[in-house]
């Protein structure tokens, strides 16, 4: 028995391009079999936890009630590693002007100044503490920015 007949089928039961053609078939499946079976290593990133209180000073009763606790932190398109772990509110203090020129500190009636916790998850190797693209150092002004609220706040305490 030949290996190629006469009408080019190899053993005289497969045409040599169909074999070829089965093969590169196989090989691409092979492939993506194993393609999707390999397992990629989880890459793991030590963190550090950290407490940072933001106040939101002068706002109204809804945006109080659009807080709730568990509530992550939203930047562009996705949520970040920062969740409300406590919201306080007390009545807002305003600056009012008297008459002879004074300035007196007096609770508004309708508006509230807001204490948020969070918690920040930040890399144990990396000495400063961001959320989102901003360096939160006490005094900076941060974007209190969830699913359901953005205001501005203020940083005013780091655990």
């Amino acid at each position: 028995m030949k290996i190629l007949d006469e009408k080019g089928k190899l053993f005289g039961l497969i045409n040599i391009i169909d074999l070829g053609v089965i093969l590169v078939i196989l090989a691409v499946i092979a492939g993506g079999i194993w393609y999707m079976k390999k397992d990629t290593p989880a890459q793991t990133v030590n963190t550090k936890d950290y407490y940072i209180t933001l106040k939101v000073e002068a706002v109204s009763k809804d945006v109080l009630d659009a807080l709730e606790v568990g509530d992550r932190f939203y930047y562009g398109n996705s949520f970040l590693d920062v969740t409300i772990t406590e919201i306080d509110s007390e009545p807002a203090r305003i600056d009012v002007y008297t008459a002879d020129g004074d300035i007196i500190v007096k609770r508004h009636p309708e508006l509230l100044d807001i204490y948020v916790k969070v918690l920040v998850k930040s890399p144990a190797n990396e000495p400063m503490i961001y959320i989102a693209q901003t360096h939160a150092t006490v005094g900076k002004l941060i974007a209190l920015k969830t699913d359901r609220v953005e205001v501005p706040s203020v940083v005013i305490r780091i655990e």
